[in-house]
């Protein structure tokens, strides 16, 4: 009489349920396999909250498929086919329950699955009776939680269950001031003439710098004013040199709006080489070449080093004749929290019609960007004037370091203990969009985990 005997393919299928259950009781989740017995369904996951611990009876059918093999049909690094059959179709969608199938690879205990009654919904799908798995979106593994946690939930049931705690980085537009000059200089002008005075003190500024402002025959600068030639403007018996923290750390909001004033003139003077700043709009911006050519600046993204053409022209529609030049800008505010003093940064953009005169239609060029560029893209050009503002002038690696005003190496970063998971809202993207925020991310992360390298 011959032995009872169990094939390999019964091993490889339990060795597939057994990572699909190691998966689902990560998520929080409870696995019941089906046994004995089933015509399509290898078990069923019932929605829990982790949290409370309290059971939904919201339920999600599950078929298994297995695998030795190490590599699929048509597989390559970001998918692979699964070719079902007609009958196991027409069981999986008549039923009133979801059901996901998921691919197991028991060599490497991957995982990967998809909801059968979405995917099948297309007619095309359903004729050709063909998944294709995308190996980053449709992997299963604890990330899938939230997932399968809509698909379960009724969307009329009320019932909320809270994301699993991530802790994760964000970054703010904030940039900090590193140092300040050590004092400021007050003085009286020999005029009491206002235009005079400004008219003589910006004649100097033009050599000198025009980190000072103006008050009637009031001046306060960063610059000494015992020193020539500023002793040919202002009275030389009224000059008196403070700390910085006389204005930097009032709360006299005269001084306070004097120095918000002060830090505006010094930082236009900081970035002057580079940068025209625009009075109307309140925003620096890249300067055009001397022939119009367009302008690449380097600098390092979160993750590698990158470029962004920072001043370029556009042409007219069927035609070679430039319709607008674009610039890089950014609106920057000075703001105090508590005694620090921070940069904060806007990104947008500056429209000329020959590098220097302001376009009349800047306003419909911005707000199309604006419809078509998503939050990578604003993030990219807040690192890049993050960077351009804490380092010296590309090209020039001799410039000494601008006394009065320097920033720190980094924008200021948060911790938060609720996260986003990327993967999750990007699936509720249509397609094209969802490539070319995959593309973003991938290239500027929004957010960076605090366990990542």
């Amino acid at each position: 009489m011959p032995r009872k005997k169990i094939g390999q393919s019964d091993i490889i299928g339990q060795q597939g349920i057994n990572i699909i259950e190691e998966v689902i009781l990560s998520m929080g989740f409870l696995w019941y396999a089906t046994g004995g017995v089933e015509a399509g369904i290898d078990g069923i996951i019932e929605i829990r909250d982790f949290q409370t611990g309290e059971v939904t009876n919201c339920i999600l059918q599950v078929q298994s498929k297995a695998t030795q093999k190490t590599l699929l049909q048509a597989e390559n690094e970001n998918s692979f086919e699964y070719r079902c059959q007609e009958r196991d179709i027409d069981y999986w969608l008549q039923g009133n329950a979801p059901v996901i199938l998921i691919i197991v690879k028991t060599s490497t205990k991957e995982a990967f699955w998809v909801a059968v009654k979405d995917y099948f919904c297309d007619a095309k799908r359903r004729q050709s009776k063909k998944v294709t798995f995308d190996k980053r979106f449709n992997r299963f593994d604890v990330n899938a939680r939230d997932a399968l946690i809509k698909l379960a939930v009724p969307q009329n049931s009320g019932l909320y269950l809270a994301p699993r705690p991530k802790l994760e980085k964000l970054y703010s537009n904030l940039l900090r001031v590193s140092q300040l000059a050590e004092h400021l200089y007050t003085a009286y002008t020999f005029t009491e003439d206002e235009s005079k005075a400004y008219s003589a003190l910006q004649k100097v500024g033009r050599n000198l710098g025009q980190e000072w402002l103006l008050k009637e025959n009031f001046v306060l600068s960063f610059h000494d004013l015992r020193q020539a030639p500023w002793t040919e403007i202002c009275d030389l018996g009224t000059v008196e040199q403070h700390g910085v923290d006389e204005w930097s750390r009032s709360n006299q909001l005269e001084r306070q709006q004097e120095f918000v004033w002060l830090l505006n003139k010094v930082l236009r003077e900081k970035v002057k080489e580079d940068l025209s700043f625009d009075q109307k709009k309140k925003c620096y911006y890249f300067k055009p070449t001397n022939d119009l050519s367009a302008r690449r600046y380097y600098y390092r993204s979160l993750s590698k080093k990158t470029h962004r053409d920072v001043f370029q022209s556009y042409l007219k529609k069927n035609s070679t004749e430039v319709a607008y030049y674009r610039h890089s800008a950014f609106e920057g505010q000075f703001i105090r929290v508590d005694s620090d003093w921070f940069l904060e940064i806007t990104p947008t953009y500056f429209f000329t019609r020959d590098g220097y005169t302001r376009e009349k239609f800047e306003k419909e060029h911005l707000s199309g960007i604006k419809r078509l560029e998503k939050n990578p893209a604003v993030f990219g050009q807040l690192i890049m004037w993050a960077e351009y503002l804490i380092t010296p002038a590309q090209g020039d690696l001799f410039i000494p370091n601008y006394p009065f005003l320097q920033f720190f190496d980094q924008l200021e970063e948060f911790e938060i203990e609720v996260g986003i998971d990327d993967d999750i809202w990007l699936r509720n993207e249509d397609d094209e969009t969802t490539a070319l925020l995959e593309e973003s991310l991938n290239d500027l992360p929004l957010f960076k985990m605090n366990n990542e390298d």
